[in-house]
């Protein structure tokens, strides 16, 4: 029997790319009026300058209480810092945005998941989801187990390949569109700030340096709900080393086009990231001079 990962190696890149475009438009076709909402978002907050809070080590280095008057979005599991109230308490805009959900995970472990994170945000927050192909999508999730009703909701679509034989074209971080697909929350949330319209974008905690670390010491915290044992769940076996490096380099390929093509000013705010496509930025004296 030709299974479907056999015909996908006969198949040339260029054509793949297309086949999938053509899967995840008319998937899209199910949620484009949601996301026409967006609309709503676009250059809300020109002028302006935010701070994306990831969930890499390096930010245990840091004082976050200081951006409780500023705007942020806090990423996937960062509900669980330990200055989560105090960083979302000010009376500035907070955002929550979580990536597209996937296998393997079930769907009681994202019920779950969702459940105690939304006891944890402020009323007052703008959550962000993301969708994607996917079936049991997050939006399947909150709808049948009665989620974050009381929240201001936005969605956006993934689904955009960026491979080998990608152009970019802006519409295609447009969030009133389909969007990039991404190997990393950090990767929607500079393109919903870029779409927004803020002239300076920080980010703290976004270290991509997994490679360097054990597995528990990935992140800040130690397991997150969704997120127990990992390499063994997802990798199966093969080389975890060989699947990071290659989905590195696609996300900073995407982060330099974004760095290229925006007239956006993005820094990177951790010191012991591996990150390096954005200009070098310390958190303490971006606060400092912003004072005086």
């Amino acid at each position: 029997m030709v299974t479907k990962n056999k015909i996908k190696s006969f198949l040339p890149p260029i054509l793949l790319d297309k086949i999938n475009n053509i899967r995840t438009s008319n998937s899209f076709k199910k949620y484009k009026d949601l996301v026409a909402k967006n609309i709503e978002l676009k250059d809300k907050h020109k002028g302006q300058r935010c701070f994306l809070l990831g969930s890499g080590p390096s930010i245990k280095q840091e004082n976050l209480k200081v951006l409780k008057n500023e705007i942020v979005f806090a990423l996937n599991n960062f509900y669980v810092h330990p200055d989560f109230q105090e960083i979302m308490s000010g009376d500035v805009e907070k955002y929550y945005m979580t990536a597209p959900i996937h296998l393997p995970q079930t769907e009681q472990e994202w019920k779950d998941w969702f459940e105690d994170m939304e006891q944890y945000i402020p009323k007052h927050t703008n959550m962000l989801f993301g969708l994607n192909t996917y079936k049991n999508n997050t939006r399947y999730i909150l709808n049948k187990y009665g989620l974050f009703n009381n929240h201001q909701v936005n969605w956006y679509y993934t689904g955009i390949n960026t491979g080998e034989y990608y152009s970019f074209n802006k519409k295609d971080i447009k969030m009133t569109n389909m969007i990039w697909n991404a190997n990393t929350i950090s990767t929607y949330a500079l393109i919903s700030a870029i779409y927004m319209g803020f002239d300076e974008i920080y980010l703290l905690g976004i270290d991509h340096n997994y490679v360097c670390n054990q597995e528990n010491q990935w992140r800040f915290y130690k397991e997150g709900l969704h997120q127990k044992n990992e390499i063994s769940r997802t990798m199966k076996g093969k080389s975890y080393n060989q699947h990071t490096f290659a989905a590195t380099g696609k996300i900073f390929k995407q982060y330099q086009m974004l760095l290229e093509k925006n007239k956006n000013k993005i820094y990177n705010c951790s010191n012991t990231s591996l990150l390096d496509i954005f200009e070098y930025a310390n958190l303490e004296k971006i606060l400092k001079k912003s004072v005086s």
